[in-house]
Order: C-alpha cells, then structure tokens, then sequence
C-alpha cells in the first residue's frame, strides 16, 4: 500500500461518514415526525428495528444532541 493510496481510503471514509450522517439525521426527523403524527413507541419499533428505549431517547433529545 502506498500513502497515495492510503489517503484514498481516508478521503472514502470521510464522504462515507458524511452520508451516514445525513441518513442518521433523516432518520431521527422521521421518528420524530411519527411521534408527531401520534404513532406509538411500539409501532415506530416496528417500522424501523430501533428499540423502544432508543425512540424514547430519539423523542427527548436536545437539538444540540442531533
């Protein structure tokens, strides 16, 4: 491997990691939405694999904690 190379991989990660970010956001907007909309724990859980205690979590963070 050369640094060439390795910096390739490093430059990857980092647009990775911004697209994983975006989606986690995206996400998170739609669970809060769903709450919103008067869907329950339970159902969100089920729509999307998260545990309860996570949508719970999700519903209560501050801005600055997104």
């Amino acid at each position: 491997m050369t640094a060439k190379e390795l910096a390739a991989r490093e430059r990857r990660l980092g647009r990775a990691w911004v697209t994983y970010e975006a989606a986690r956001e995206a996400r998170n907007a739609g669970v809060r939405e769903a709450l919103a909309e008067g869907w329950t724990h339970a159902q969100i859980a089920e729509a999307t694999g998260l545990t309860r205690g996570r949508i719970g979590q999700l519903a209560t963070s501050r801005t600055e904690d997104r």
